[in-house]
Order: structure tokens, then sequence, then C-alpha cells
């Protein structure tokens, strides 16, 4: 374990003003190129718009991504602020219209980040490593799960919505918000480990807990929010069976049918020395998850996660088709996390911004305190006990999807609910990259 940066966290020599000077020019040139036509716009031009907003995105995303880097960032915060900047709630260089029609290429983006991480899970790997996985997943799962929730309970004066419902209401709210906080995100995570090119016990114990903890937090998530629904709408009751098919069907028949489109597509892809297949044919198979996991309504994330892995571990070509998405992992990267940044409400944080920073501070207090204790016990190697928090503070795409199965359920207090969530969720998918690359550049030396 290094002490010191490495050259993974400095950002290269020389003058940093220098560097950055033509990329922020550059960067307000493609704004602005982007914005006369808002102004100037006529019917011919409405009917390309999308076409030319993706453009941009990319261009706007790669430009974001260098400079992030020459300040030392994971380029993907570059990619998430160019997004929040054009997005609905600053610029409004994309409208929400627009990010709606982007969301077929933005989950075609996710299918691929999806079998990136499942395809890191190596079976050899990863066994030394279980009990470090496990242990820091339940641990950190638990202490972020009970202690979030009572912070909640405790900020109650400061969150105008939760302040008007009865106690018992408060409670259930509180439980869901606490399960949710303990989620981190698999595509935040892969992102900066691809980056980096850091390869090593530490980026494998990270990228196995948090696609472990994705799944048990999922599972949680579900429980609570069926037992919590009798605290917060007067006359509703828990309804077992519900709860049991709906695990059964996005949890389980998620990783199930992920695990059978991968054994299949292995098959495919056939022997390492074999005649190489044509990366198209990733590409098809990752639409094709996209088309079933829209169809079948299950989570497209644990389905390429369980592909990835299948692939990855049954087929001796899983290399190659993991080496074919990293070609492209840049320009998958930059389009994905700037509509994410696009997506994200920052009209809440007026509203909230006091509740919000608490819970945040909270939040990182209790993963920095589950990961030590969790790793302590397992016996983890120094970097992870030291670091490992660092690596769990992301959340992304599925962390927002939960919250909205709160709005779905509960249409009345949906809407304070997300608003708050929005809030906390900034500062995670901001600084939850930072603190992974620093984590990475200390823990071990990347390739």
């Amino acid at each position: 374990m290094s002490a010191t940066p490495s050259s993974a966290e400095r950002p290269p020599s020389g003058s940093v003003a220098a560097r950055a000077l033509p990329l922020v020019v550059t960067l307000a040139l493609i704004f602005g190129v982007a914005w006369l036509p808002l102004v100037t716009s006529t019917p011919n031009f409405e009917v390309g718009r999308t076409t030319v907003l993706i453009g941009f995105v990319l261009l706007a995303a790669s430009v974001a991504g260098r400079l992030a880097s020459v300040f030392g960032l994971p380029r993907l915060t570059g990619f998430i602020v160019v997004g929040i900047a054009a997005g609905p709630s600053v610029l409004g260089l994309l409208p929400a219209t627009v990010v709606d029609d982007l969301h077929l290429i933005d989950e075609f983006a996710l299918a691929l980040i999806a079998l990136l991480a499942g395809g890191e899970l190596k079976v050899q790997s990863l066994r030394p490593k279980a009990k470090t996985i496990g242990a820091i997943t339940v641990g950190v799962t638990v202490v972020v799960w009970i202690g979030m929730a009572a912070a909640v309970i405790a900020l109650r004066p400061l969150i105008p919505f939760l302040a008007e419902l009865p106690f018992q209401a408060t409670i259930g709210v509180a439980l869901l918000l606490g399960v949710w906080a303990a989620n981190s995100s698999p595509d935040l995570t892969v992102a900066v480990i691809e980056e980096t090119g850091s390869k090593g016990p530490f980026s494998e114990v990270i990228l196995g807990v948090t696609i472990v903890k994705d799944v048990v937090v999922i599972v949680f998530f579900t429980l609570t929010l069926a037992l919590v629904t009798p605290l917060i709408e007067e006359g509703a009751s828990f309804d077992a069976v519900h709860v049991a098919v709906d695990l059964l069907k996005e949890v389980g028949g998620a990783l199930a049918v992920g695990a059978v489109l991968g054994w299949i597509f292995s098959l495919y892809l056939g022997e390492e020395d074999g005649k190489p297949k044509p990366p198209l044919a990733t590409f098809l198979f990752a639409y094709l998850l996209v088309v079933v996991a829209e169809r079948l309504h299950i989570e497209l994330l644990l389905t390429g996660v369980a592909a990835g892995f299948v692939i990855e571990n049954l087929s001796p070509a899983g290399d190659r088709m993991i080496r074919g998405i990293e070609s492209v992992s840049v320009v998958i990267f930059a389009f994905f996390f700037a509509i994410a940044g696009a997506s994200l409400d920052l009209g809440a944080i007026p509203r909230f911004w006091i509740a919000a920073a608490i819970l945040f501070s909270v939040r990182l207090a209790l993963t920095w305190f589950g990961t030590a204790r969790a790793a302590r016990w397992a016996g983890a190697d120094e970097g992870v006990r030291i670091y490992g928090w660092q690596g769990l503070i992301s959340q992304g795409g599925v962390t927002l999807g939960l919250v909205l199965l709160i709005q779905r359920d509960f249409p009345t207090l949906g809407p304070g609910v997300v608003a708050l969530a929005m809030s906390i969720i900034i500062g995670n998918i901001l600084g939850g990259p930072i603190l992974l690359k620093r984590a990475l550049a200390r823990a071990e030396t990347p390739e």
C-alpha cells in the first residue's frame, strides 16, 4: 500500500492554468454553439434537435472530462457537471423532453456498464475475498440503515413534510430513507476503476461490495416498502405474497434472466483462440438486455451484471468481450453520466439544504464506521480498513430509481421524499467518485 498519492491521483506536471484555459474556452464555445440554435430555432431545426444535442453532449462531456483530469478529478465528474449545467435545472440546453427522448440510449449505455461490472467479478480472484466482501456488505448496510433512519427522525423539525406527519408515519419514511441511503453505485464505481486502470485486491473488494450491496439493498428496500405501508397509510396492510412475487421478479428474475442470456452469449463467443466475434455482437447483446429487461419489468443493472459475470467466468473469450467494451468506455461513460447529471433536479436544494447537508455528513460518517469495523473483523488488509469507505459513497441510477418507488407508492409524500433524496444524492454523485479515485491512488498502484 502506498502512503503517498500515486500518479493516478496527481495532475500531470506543468501549469494547471495553462492547460485548463484552452479547455475552458473550448467548452464555452461548444455551449455557445449549442445555445445559438435555441434562440434562432426553425421548424427544420426542431426535427433534428435531438440528434444535434447528442453530438453536443458527447463533445461537451469529452472536453469537461479532460478539464476535470487537469485538476486531478475523475473524468466522470466533468461528465456529470456538464450534464447538470446543460440540464433543465440550469441552462436548459437539454430540456426534460430531450432527456426523456435519450432514455433508450441511456439504458443501452447502462447495459454495457453492467456487463463491464459483471465481467470484472472473477470467481478465482474473488473467492479469497468473500469473507471481506460479505462482512463489509452486511456491516455498512446495517450501520447506515439504522443510523440514517435515526438521523431522519432527529431532523424531523427541519423537514417540513415530515413535521406534518404522525410520528409513526415519520418512522416509516425514516426506515425507507435509511435503507435507501445504504445503496452505492456500481456504475460510478466501474467508471472510476476503468479510468484509473486499477487492478488489484482493493478495487476487487470495493466493486464486489458495491454490486453485492446493490442486490441486498434492493431486497431490503422492497421488504421495508411493504412493511412500513401500514405505518404511513391508514387501513393499509402487509401483503406477504405480493412482496414475495415482487422480489422473485425484480431480483431473482433479473439474476436468472441475465445468467441464462449470458450463458447463451458465452457459447456464441466460443474459445479464446477461436475466430474473434465483431464488437457489434456485444452491442447487439447489450441492446437485447435492454429490451428483455423492459418487457419483463426487471432491473436492468442486475440483469447486465449477472450476464457479464457468467460470460466472464464461463467463456474463455469473456475477457475479449470486456476489452471490446473498454475500448469504447470513454464514450459510453461520457454520454451516460452527462445524461445522469441532466436528470438531477437542483430545485430541491434551497428547500432542504440544511437537512441534506447534515444527512450527507451522517452518511459519510456511518459508512466510514461500518466499513472500518467490518473490515477489521474480517481481517481485511490495511488499504481496505483505512480507505474502503471512500469507495462506497457514490450513488447513482439505482438509488434514484428506489426513491421514485416511494413516490409511486405514496403519491402524497412522494414529492417531498424525492426532493430531500435529490438534495442528498447530488453530494454523493459528485463527491463519491472523487473519494474513490483518491482511495484507489492510495490503496493500490494502477497498472
